[in-house]
């Protein structure tokens, strides 16, 4: 059986964080926009306090809210094909534990194909032991990754040596040396792969 391919949600699989601006405007009266999100930590993007960027956190991981994200264009295609291709998709996402059923709510009404769905703490964020740790994801194997984030993308590059594609957003345009092969599309990622 061929390894599993390890697939991040957000910003990966769901346009997440381009409704980011909409909900701090909203929110918190503060005009942002999504190509101004230079920074993965949210509170330097936005200018937000923890109190605020706690909020902004429970806004975002709420049912309605979730439901409404857009598929990243071209996902659902390229996952059927490695489907196919006897490669079983394994989605592993940093959201909030609370957040599973909404989020497998959202796979299915989109049509995502996926074999497995786990939580895992990528981020130090989650209570202890409410979802899988790193450690325990680096003890598995993946024929590839496809990730958003510079900090995830590295652990998957050079903790697992996984090959990894850094799906193509403002806030991980920082060279930080990672080893990851970026990508903008789902479309050059299913052609740099080259699973056929």
């Amino acid at each position: 059986m061929r390894a599993p391919i390890f697939i991040d949600m957000d910003d990966v699989l769901a346009e997440t964080t381009r409704t980011y601006p909409g909900l701090v405007e909203r929110e918190f009266g503060i005009s942002a926009t999504y190509e101004g999100i230079a920074s993965f930590d949210l509170s330097d993007s936005f200018g937000l306090t923890q109190h605020q960027l706690d909020h902004l956190f429970e806004v975002v991981h709420r049912p309605d809210i979730l439901m409404g994200f857009r598929p990243v264009p071209g996902a659902r295609e390229t996952l059927a094909h490695w489907q196919s291709l006897g490669y079983p998709i394994a989605i592993v996402t940093g959201r909030p534990p609370e957040a599973k059923e909404p989020s497998l709510a959202w796979l299915h009404e989109n049509k995502i194909p996926f074999d497995s769905f786990e939580i895992c703490d990528k981020y130090g964020r989650h209570p202890k032991g409410s979802s899988l740790s790193l450690s325990e994801i680096a003890s598995r194997d993946y024929t590839l990754a496809v990730e958003d984030s510079l900090s995830m993308a590295a652990f998957l590059t050079e903790t697992m040596e996984t090959p990894t594609f850094l799906f193509d957003r403002p806030w991980n345009r920082r060279d930080n040396g990672c080893k990851a092969r970026r990508a903008s599309s789902w479309r050059e990622i299913r052609r740099m792969a080259d699973l056929s």
